[in-house]
């Protein structure tokens, strides 16, 4: 029962950090997500081919897990690229206030 609770727990917590990852990269500029697209390739693979030689009993589940996360971002990355620009721009502040009497 507490291994349940346990994994359960660490679901949830894994998915609160998915979730605010996603959020970051929808966050960042154009630039920086083609930098971190770029970035995350060569880290992904390096945790894949790293977990044959852990010992994991579960290897290819936690592979699978791993490409997941993995394709999950990048389509993120991708999304956040193609996605309109309709953010609106504020209107500006006027220099001066008049103030009626």
């Amino acid at each position: 029962m507490e291994h349940q609770h346990d994994e359960a727990f660490l679901m949830g917590q894994i998915a609160s950090m998915i979730a605010v990852m996603s959020a970051l990269v929808q966050a960042l500029p154009a630039t920086t997500r083609k930098r971190l697209l770029q970035q995350l390739r060569p880290q992904f693979e390096s945790l894949i081919a790293g977990m044959h030689t852990t010992g994991i009993t579960d290897v290819q589940t936690e592979r699978k897990g791993a490409e997941w996360v993995r394709d999950f971002f990048f389509r993120q990355i991708e999304k956040a690229d193609q996605s309109p620009k309709t953010r609106k721009a504020l209107p500006a502040a006027p220099d001066s206030v008049d103030i009626l009497l």
